[in-house]
């Protein structure tokens, strides 16, 4: 098996929000961009398989919700980095109000329950707890989200060109790819390494000496760290790209 990496640069040109979480009314926006997110977004959605939506079968299934096997490349979570560090500071986040008022369509004074004995949507009236009016943070343009998309057919990662534009986030941000590094080969090596931010689960963890943890939700950990000397993995050295990949972080769309 051969495996290909390359460093992608992408720029906001807009305010851009992925949620985090909701404070009561306060939406607080992630510094990362997963690792499906991406590949929706870089891909153009091209393999999407665009299920119906049935609200009683409702479940998340990328995998099926996508042909992977059909453009068989993957990223590295995409981490938000400002002049070499990974935690922007306070100046690069805006907190925008918002105030919902009563309209004919679409309305704020209805709610809807789904009943799980009966198997319907029933509307109402809208509960008190449901916020109308509130905060929505975003992080302000022109900062750079860094990413590695990695696969084995080295001419998919020749497809990434600077100047080309996506969508991502919340509101559909424009992104730019500013800067492409070469396409480099990567060669199977057990060692310890230190690795880029990766987008893993808690039975993972093991598999480090030490970690730094940027980001937790409830599917994933965004982590990196040092691998431990027994360590197998994926690793390119060179002027232009520095990367470990663990081995068990390839997904099986690319083997």
């Amino acid at each position: 098996m051969s495996l290909y990496a390359r460093k992608l640069v992408l720029r906001n040109c807009g305010r851009f929000t992925s949620i985090q979480s909701d404070f009561g009314a306060d939406y607080r926006t992630q510094t990362y961009v997963s690792s499906e997110a991406l590949y929706a977004s870089l891909t153009r959605g091209r393999t999407w398989r665009a299920p119906p939506i049935v609200l009683k079968r409702d479940r998340y299934d990328f995998a099926a919700d996508y042909d992977l096997e059909s453009y068989p490349i993957w990223f590295t979570p995409g981490i938000f980095a400002q002049h070499g560090s990974y935690r922007l500071p306070r100046q690069a986040f805006d907190t925008a109000y918002f105030n919902v008022v009563h309209e004919a369509y679409p309305t704020t004074s209805k709610g809807y329950t789904f009943e799980h004995k009966t198997g319907e949507l029933k509307k109402g009236k809208r509960g008190k707890h449901v916020p109308t009016y509130g905060t929505w943070q975003g992080i302000l343009p022109d900062h750079h989200l860094v990413t590695w998309v990695f696969g084995s057919d080295e001419q998919l990662l020749n497809t990434f060109e600077v100047g080309q534009t996506f969508l991502l986030g919340k509101k559909r941000t424009m992104m730019q790819l500013i800067k492409v590094g070469d396409v480099a080969p990567l060669r199977e090596e057990k060692g310890a390494f230190m690795t880029p931010f990766l987008q893993m689960d808690t039975r993972q963890i093991g598999f480090f000496q030490s970690f730094e943890v940027l980001a937790t939700t409830m599917r994933h950990l965004i982590m990196r760290g040092n691998t431990k000397q027994d360590g197998d993995c994926w690793v390119s050295e060179g002027e232009s790209i520095k990367l470990a990949l663990p081995k068990f972080i390839i997904p099986a769309h690319l083997i």
